[in-house]
């Protein structure tokens, strides 16, 4: 699944809703705009269009396979540092390197991202709220941090989920 142009939204969004609705999976409310902007004033963030989309059209959280909840909106903890620019633009594998990691950049880890589930094992799909990449999703993992791909959104990202549940391989079209 590609990154989602805004023209192409609202059929994207109806698809989703679709899928959420065969599939028998609750959704918890939409927000309103209202609580939406507040949320973004107050950490001074503006949320990407596809992952802004789905909270005011189609639900807010729900409970992914085997059990794990996909965030309720507005996260309990993180939004201190939403607005800080997520600096990567490419994997980094921290077990990879000699010693211990750059402390400059596993501090920044914390920046301009946004959890969206944690499925165990020390792996989380995150949301890039700023920086290069801002609207795609990363894996976050006990070893490094990297794009799923081909690079997706956040609309993409969560359609592949809802076509292929567990079995998703987002990794699939990595390179070496």
């Amino acid at each position: 699944m590609p990154i989602y142009k805004s023209e192409e939204m609202d059929e994207v969004l109806a698809r989703v809703r679709e899928k959420f609705v065969r599939q028998g999976i609750p959704l918890d409310p939409v927000l309103a705009e209202a609580e939406v902007r507040a949320f973004e004033e107050a950490w001074g963030v503006t949320l990407p269009e596809a992952y802004r989309r789905y909270l005011l059209e189609v639900g807010n959280g729900f409970e992914w396979e085997n059990g794990y909840p996909f965030l309720v909106f507005p996260p309990e903890e993180g939004a201190e540092r939403l607005s800080a620019p997520f600096p990567f633009e490419e994997a980094w594998v921290w077990e990879a390197e000699d010693g211990e990691p750059d402390p400059e950049k596993w501090e920044a880890l914390k920046d301009g991202n946004l959890e969206l589930i944690d499925i165990g094992c020390g792996q989380t799909f995150n949301l890039i709220v700023t920086g290069s990449c801002r609207g795609e999703v990363w894996w976050f993992a006990d070893v490094g941090i990297q794009p799923c791909c081909q690079r997706q959104d956040f609309l993409g990202w969560l359609e592949k989920w809802l076509d292929e549940g567990d079995d998703a391989d987002y990794f699939a079209e990595y390179p070496d």
